[in-house]
């Protein structure tokens, strides 16, 4: 047992020495809040004056517009759109202009547009760079409603601040309902952050397994130390520096979304000012994270053993890999009807039940049975991981130099 320990300490010291962990630890969290303060930076330095102008569109690929007016609404042009929008009482010669250039496009108003907002779009060709309204809209926006108070013209041009709801998912107590945008957006980082942890720390373990046999440092290591304490000192020091990369990016990626609310230019994100944290289920998903990892540093470590090459590896990764991110191409089912059957029963299953209960307990309230039947699985699943990488972990496997066949398991579980 000493020699397990031995091993632990061995390969995290190794682990933590590397500069690419540091880099991929902290460069994440970290360019958090460089995107917040540069965004809210860039935002702030293009910001219009709103007593000046209150839209600004982007005119694409249109250089200079022609327009037509049938309604009257356009009755002159002003000089900060001079340059760049004419208006023309014939509509023949204006689409003489287009065909020779002299104008990139032609908006034709239709007589009864206050009624139906109907305009005809006349171009050389078909360009999708021109395929847009915005030389019309400006023009609307700095002649037809020039006299409007700024702050009413601004809420003119968005009328509606849209969140939504869904009652369907309201929590058990019935006292809340729950924000679709900022659901998603919890839901999708928590989820890349837990897969991030779990298979990268995972694949590491594999990888050094494969590597010492490949360097035959396998062959000493095994002549001191038992190779059930090399699999279990691997899978401890793996787990601990995956764990401690969980939490650096939970928690600097939490203080980064309290710093980014705070500055001006996510005061709109209304997505992100809706996120509520559930911090009193963060427990719950490290005991999940736990036990995933254990059972699949396990089934790595196993995999690692019978591998002689990486891309040996591989193949029987996705045996095992496939089954557990099963939640995220049902993502959307999620997301709708969390309690349903279906991701109740993918949250109780061994595999793919880590991310399914992160999704579930994220968004909306879990019957407490369900979570201790889904971690009672979960140590089920535990036992029998470490089981088969106990009967794979042995030396005639370490020392085989070969990858057996698929008819050759049984006869290695056997022993």
């Amino acid at each position: 047992m000493n020699k397990l320990w031995t091993v632990f300490w061995y390969e995290l010291t190794t682990q933590l020495k590397r500069r690419g962990y540091w880099v991929g630890t902290l460069g994440l969290p970290l360019s958090l809040f460089v995107f917040a303060f540069g965004y809210n930076f860039l935002a702030g330095a293009a910001a219009p004056d709103p007593q000046e102008v209150v839209r600004q569109f982007d005119f694409r690929g249109i250089q200079r517009a022609g327009i037509v007016d049938y309604s009257g609404a356009f009755r002159k042009v002003p000089e900060s759109l001079a340059s760049r929008i004419t208006l023309y009482d014939d509509e023949q010669q204006a689409r003489a202009d287009v065909r020779s250039g002299k104008i990139d496009a032609l908006y034709v108003v239709a007589e009864d547009w206050a009624e139906t907002g109907d305009v005809r779009l006349h171009t050389p060709n078909v360009a999708l760079d021109r395929i847009t309204s915005a030389p019309l809209e400006q023009l609307f926006y700095e002649t037809v409603v020039e006299d409007v108070e700024p702050r009413l013209l601004r809420r003119l041009s968005r009328p509606v601040n849209l969140e939504l709801f869904n009652l369907s998912r309201t929590s058990r107590d019935g006292t809340q309902a729950t924000n679709e945008d900022a659901d998603f957006i919890l839901v999708y980082v928590f989820t890349i952050v837990f897969l991030l942890g779990l298979f990268v720390s995972s694949g590491y373990l594999m990888q050094g397994v494969i590597e010492e046999k490949e360097n035959k440092a396998i062959e000493v290591l095994i002549s001191s130390v038992r190779p059930l304490e090399l699999l279990g000192g691997k899978i401890l020091a793996y787990g601990t520096q995956g764990l401690l990369a969980i939490v650096l990016w939970v928690g600097l990626g939490l203080l980064a979304l309290n710093t980014a609310v705070q500055l001006p230019a996510f005061q709109t994100a209304t997505a992100l000012l809706n996120i509520q944290v559930p911090y009193e289920r963060l427990p719950i998903m490290l005991a999940y994270f736990v036990l995933a990892y254990f059972t699949f540093a396990a089934i790595y470590g196993a995999i690692g053993a019978l591998s002689s090459s990486l891309t040996d590896g591989s193949q029987y990764i996705f045996v095992f890999v496939l089954p557990s991110v099963i939640p995220l191409y049902l993502f959307g089912i999620f997301l709708q009807t969390p309690n349903a059957t279906l991701p109740t029963i993918l949250s109780i299953l061994p595999l793919s039940g880590p991310i399914s209960m992160l999704i579930r307990i994220t968004i909306v309230e879990v019957p407490v049975l369900e979570i201790v039947l889904s971690l009672g699985m979960q140590v089920i699943g535990l036992i029998g991981a470490v089981w088969l990488a106990a009967r794979l972990f042995r030396v005639q496997t370490l020392l085989s130099g070969q990858t057996p066949k698929w008819r050759d398991l049984p006869k290695l579980l056997r022993g």
